[in-house]
C-alpha cells in the first residue's frame, strides 16, 4: 500500500510520550519531517534527536502550554520559521482528569477544557491557512468516552463528544480546500495516563487499580488494552494517500469496545 507520506511536513502535539510518541516514530518511519509539541522540554528534544538520526527527517521541538493562546502563537511561529508549510496536524495534547459530577472541581473542567477541547480548536485555527494550500490532513486523538460516557469521567466524555461533533463540522468545511479531517478514538491504552486514569478512579471508588483495570477490560472483547503503536498505526494510515476518501468521520480503536455498551 502506497502510503505517499515521504516529505511531507506534519506537527504532532502531546509528542513526547503515549500515542504522540508512537505516532512521531510512525510518522517518521515514513520520511515526515515533524514539529514536535509538548509540556516537557527534555523528553521532546530527545526524541527530535533520535528521530532526525534513525530516519534522516528534519525534526524541530516544542515546549509549550497549549492550554494559554501565548503558548500556541509560540508553537505556530517556530513551526512557520522552521518549514514554512503544513501537511499534517496531529492534535494529541491533553489529558482530561478522572471524576465525577460533584468530586471533579470547577477548576479542574477549566483547566482541562482549555488544553484538550480549547487546545484542539485553536491550533487547528491557527493553523488552518497553512493547511488550505491543498492535500492537508488533520487527526484529532479524542477518546472512546465521547460515545461511551461513564459518570466517573465526566468531564472527559463531555469533551470528547464535543470535538467528535467539531471533527464532522470541519470535514465539511475544510473539503472545498481538500484539507480531510478526521478523528480517532481509542479505547483503553497501556500509557502513564491510562494508569494516572485507573489510580484516580480506583481512589474515588475505594477500590484497587488492579480491579478497576480488570473490571474495565472486561468489557472489551479483545480482553486487553492497546498498545500506543496500535493507535499510532491508524492515525498514519488517515494521513496517508490511502485514506484519501475518508473525512468528518472519527473510527473507534477500541479492541470492540463501542459496539458491546
Amino acid at each position: 500500500m502506497e502510503l505517499a507520506l515521504a516529505g511531507k511536513v506534519g506537527l504532532i502535539t502531546g509528542a513526547s510520550a503515549g500515542i504522540g510518541r508512537a505516532t512521531a516514530q510512525a510518522l517518521a518511519a515514513e520520511g515526515v519531517h515533524l514539529t514536535l509539541c509538548a509540556r516537557r522540554a527534555a523528553p521532546l528534544q530527545a526524541l527530535a534527536q533520535e528521530l532526525a538520526q534513525r530516519y534522516g527527517v528534519r525534526t524541530l521541538a516544542v515546549a509549550a502550554d497549549l492550554s494559554q493562546e501565548a503558548g500556541i502563537a509560540a508553537l505556530v511561529d517556530a513551526h512557520r520559521a522552521q518549514f514554512d508549510t503544513l501537511d499534517l496536524l496531529v492534535n494529541n495534547a491533553g489529558s482530561i482528569r478522572a471524576g465525577s459530577l460533584l468530586a471533579k472541581p470547577e477548576a479542574e473542567w477549566q483547566e482541562d477544557f482549555a488544553l484538550k477541547f480549547w487546545g484542539y480548536i485553536r491550533l487547528t485555527r491557527a493553523v488552518w491557512p497553512l493547511l488550505m494550500a491543498g492535500g492537508a490532513r488533520v487527526v484529532n486523538v479524542i477518546g472512546a468516552a465521547g460515545r461511551q460516557p461513564s459518570a466517573g469521567y465526566v468531564a472527559g466524555g463531555a469533551a470528547n463528544a464535543g470535538l467528535m461533533n467539531l471533527t464532522q463540522s470541519l470535514g465539511d468545511e475544510g473539503a472545498p480546500h481538500g484539507i480531510l479531517v478526521n478523528a480517532v478514538n481509542p479505547g483503553p491504552v497501556r500509557t502513564d495516563r491510562w494508569q494516572s486514569l485507573m489510580q484516580r478512579q480506583a481512589a474515588e471508588r475505594g477500590t484497587s487499580v488492579a480491579a478497576l483495570e480488570a473490571e474495565q477490560l472486561a468489557h472489551v472483547p479483545l480482553r486487553r488494552a492497546a498498545e500506543p503503536s496500535e493507535i499510532a498505526a491508524t492515525v498514519v494510515f488517515l494521513c496517508s494517500a490511502a485514506a484519501s476518501y475518508i473525512t468528518g468521520t472519527t473510527l473507534q480503536v477500541d479492541g470492540g469496545l463501542a459496539r458491546c455498551i
